[in-house]
């Protein structure tokens, strides 16, 4: 099933739609988030501190946000937070585990590579070809600025999302295991291992 009526695929988020992509990042990834932040409301509203605006890629029916695509880069990263953030918002007891916990959440850059941090879809949207619209976005905007491939990664939790990406090009390159002495803080966020996924880009 397709949308209705046309979408429109760009790179950055207007500001007045920052607290709903918050809201559809925190709950795309709610089990994750639940095991970093206190409560949905604290969650959502630190987000909205550190998403980067310029680093989203977003898709448009008219006014109505239909899904977003984080993006990173060198010089550019859809989310973006530091040990002192976590501190400041959780002490400095809890902010040391929390952080711990998000760095897993984490992926370095690699020159001339554009990665894919997250595709989220409204829940009223999903299977109506807005994730397709926005991988075919970022496969033009990763050509249009010279990327040689673009790469994200998959838990391995999730094999709907694999076999989405593969129909879209990408080739899972290798498995990323969540490290023996953290693996009690990975079971919690629901994932052991997370599957790397590459697309070259011609």
């Amino acid at each position: 099933m397709s949308t209705t009526g046309p979408v429109e695929i760009y790179i950055g988020l207007p500001e007045e739609y920052l607290q709903e992509a918050a809201e559809l990042f925190y709950d795309s990834f709610q089990q994750k988030f639940s095991q970093i932040m206190d409560n949905r409301e604290q969650g959502i509203s630190f987000l909205e501190k550190h998403l980067n605006l310029k680093g989203t890629m977003v898709a448009f029916n008219g006014k109505k946000l239909l899904g977003i695509a984080g993006l990173q880069y060198e010089g550019c990263h859809f989310f973006t937070t530091s040990f002192s953030d976590l501190t400041r918002e959780f002490g400095w007891r809890r902010g040391i585990l929390k952080a711990v916990r998000m760095r897993m959440l984490n992926s370095p850059d690699h020159k001339g590579e554009l990665y894919l941090k997250a595709v989220m879809v409204q829940p009223s949207m999903q299977g109506r070809g807005v994730g397709t619209h926005l991988l075919t976005g970022i496969s033009d905007y990763a050509w249009a600025h010279d990327f040689s491939s673009i790469r994200l990664d998959v838990v391995d939790t999730n094999p709907d999302a694999r076999r989405f990406y593969e129909q879209h090009g990408f080739v899972a390159d290798k498995i990323r295991r969540c490290p023996l002495p953290f693996q009690f803080l990975c079971r919690p966020m629901g994932f052991s291992s997370a599957i790397t996924m590459i697309k070259k880009i011609s």
